[in-house]
């Protein structure tokens, strides 16, 4: 069975954890000990949207245009 948990207090996560440990209960993206290790979030979600190429082309030139609205002037 699947659910989905919204931690609202940061000590769960160690119950969480606990559990984990124990076998009773599997945490997926992000773990536990991702979060604990400071692992970077690139290397976490690294291929988490699966895109066809397709797909995946039409989301860089989305995200491209975005970025192309910003004035970037840096001082």
């Amino acid at each position: 069975m699947t659910m989905t948990i919204e931690v609202i207090n940061n000590g769960a996560l160690n119950l969480l954890s606990g559990m984990e440990r124990l076998n009773l209960i599997r945490v997926n993206i992000p773990t536990i000990s991702t979060i604990e290790s400071g692992e970077k979030l690139s290397k976490q979600f690294a291929g988490a949207l699966k895109l066809s190429d397709a797909k995946y082309e039409s989301y860089q030139n989305a995200l491209q245009e975005s970025r192309n609205e910003w004035n970037r002037t840096i001082y």
